[in-house]
């Protein structure tokens, strides 16, 4: 347990160094853990964010591509911080590769870990905020004794982040924050909360349910 404990401060603690607020940041969030779907596994998830740059709602479809390997693909409506702001369309998406097991048979790992890649656009008008980068994610299952789990995980972003406006662009790079709890309801419900601590600081709600 104490093994456990310190590998997910760590994690914690390296991401809080170098979370940065001076960005306009992302407004799909993570909601997701380091624990892979699983091969020909999918869920289609609805969420909601209430940020400082932005709000969102948002649906998500994942799959999984191997027992180690998924993606998601995330839809929705965003609407900037600012008066006479309407809501736009933006899209995501992330793909991650778990490379520790807490299940595996040795059980010598004391958490899931997974990297990945991630995207993200939305055009606003007059301006656009397109992201594009890496991430580090950790998880630490908890089985409760009715067999529902509870995971607390930390995700660590470092991206590119351009912005554009009336044909001038600016590109800086950018780092954030996201710390969340997924709640199994049941072996089809899952329930994310989740806090980011990014450009766009803000609580991200809601559920996905498996759908094949």
């Amino acid at each position: 347990m104490r093994t456990k404990i310190i590998a997910l401060a760590v994690i914690i603690v390296m991401s809080a160094a170098v979370s940065y607020a001076d960005s306009f940041g992302l407004i799909s969030g993570t909601l997701t853990t380091a624990e892979a779907t699983g091969f020909g596994n999918g869920y289609l998830g609805v969420f909601g964010a209430f940020g400082d740059n932005a709000n969102s709602f948002f649906g998500t479809v994942s799959y999984g591509f191997s027992n180690y390997t998924d993606g998601r693909f995330k839809i929705g409506f965003s609407d900037p911080d600012g008066p006479g702001s309407n809501p736009k369309i933006f899209i995501a998406s992330d793909l991650k590769y778990q490379f520790m097991n807490y299940n595996d048979k040795s059980h010598k790992q004391p958490l899931d870990m997974a990297f990945g890649g991630l995207l993200e656009y939305v055009n606003y008008d007059p301006y656009s905020i397109f992201q594009l980068g890496g991430y580090l994610l950790g998880s630490i299952p908890y089985r409760f004794s009715g067999g529902t789990r509870l995971i607390p995980y930390g995700r660590v972003n470092f991206r590119l982040e351009r912005g554009s406006a009336y044909g001038h662009s600016d590109s800086n790079f950018e780092a954030g924050l996201n710390l969340g709890t997924k709640y199994e309801w049941s072996h089809d419900m899952n329930m994310y909360g989740e806090l980011q601590i990014d450009g766009n600081t803000g609580l991200y709600l809601g559920m996905e349910f498996r759908a094949f």
